[in-house]
């Protein structure tokens, strides 16, 4: 068991190093107005559409980034690595603490 546990963990490690760029964040499409007092969505038409990234730090209000047509797909990729890696993380911390109650358990047995 333990055996696959390790391999299971170098398999994640080695894919958390293959990630790349990641951004913690959420991306929110929304409409804006332009501010064009001729166009359309200044006299109650609908809005040009936006994509935003959401982002806050600690002791932060949440900040706003405008994300450009050109950029929206690399920021999509940035996003989704790191909720994998956030992921990977977890189940790594999973398999660390399974095995930590394991030696933890032998060592009671071998005490008795």
């Amino acid at each position: 068991m333990k055996e696959t546990s390790t391999k299971r963990q170098q398999e994640l490690m080695d894919e958390l190093s293959r990630l790349g760029n990641m951004i913690r964040g959420s991306l929110v499409h929304t409409t804006r107005k332009c501010g064009r007092k001729t166009c359309p969505c200044a006299h109650g038409g609908p809005g040009h559409p936006v994509c935003l990234l959401s982002t806050s730090t600690v002791m932060s209000r949440n900040q706003m980034t405008y994300i450009s047509k050109e950029n929206e797909e690399t920021a999509t990729a940035s996003v989704a690595a790191y909720k994998r890696a956030w992921e990977i993380i977890v189940e790594i911390s999973s398999l660390n603490l399974a095995s930590l109650k394991k030696s933890g358990s032998k060592r009671k047995s071998s005490l008795q």
